[in-house]
């Protein structure tokens, strides 16, 4: 009986152990991936996300070529779209940039800005040059742009407003 009393504390000592070090090692875990190139590596669920569509940047072709592309912004095929973005208070705001996957695409020289853009595209807003919140309108879009939506307005206040991942129907 004492025997069997002696083994049972040996187990519970070491199952007490094997618990303490797992939640140490959540912990730990948890705290790494909370940097983006280490949880990849580290979140299976991470790896088999979508695929990234892999097109050519619209934006560099229309500078190219003149603005012939984007006068016909609202009349884009897939896998692109279009959209116009305007200011609600103000005539314009230059040092405001749309950015399309980190890169600048355009800024707000007048009260509007159109977009000619690929599904799959990131779409932000960078006002961190202005002290006062500005509102963003997507003022209309291509019939084949599910999301962002017609009519949203978004509110930056001294920083980047992310609009969203583009998809196109």
């Amino acid at each position: 009986m004492i025997a069997f009393k002696s083994f049972i504390n040996r187990v519970e000592k070491y199952l007490i152990r094997i618990i303490v070090l797992s939640l140490l090692v959540i912990v730990v875990v948890q705290g790494i991936m909370t940097h983006d190139p280490l949880r990849l590596y580290l979140s299976w669920s991470e790896r088999m996300e979508g695929q990234v569509v892999e097109y050519p940047v619209a934006g560099d072709a229309a500078e190219s070529t003149g603005d012939k592309q984007q006068i016909n912004v609202l009349k884009a095929q897939s896998p692109q779209a279009g959209m116009i973005l305007t200011i609600e208070d103000f005539s314009s705001l230059p040092r405001t940039i749309v950015l399309v996957n980190g890169n600048e695409k355009a800024r707000f020289q007048n009260k509007e800005v159109k977009l000619l853009l690929q599904a799959g595209d990131v779409l932000e807003i960078d006002s961190r040059a202005y002290s006062f919140p500005v509102e963003y309108k997507i003022e209309n879009t291509s019939s084949n742009l599910s999301f962002p939506e017609r009519g949203t307005v978004y509110t930056a206040n001294q920083g980047i407003v992310m609009l969203g991942k583009i998809i196109v129907k």
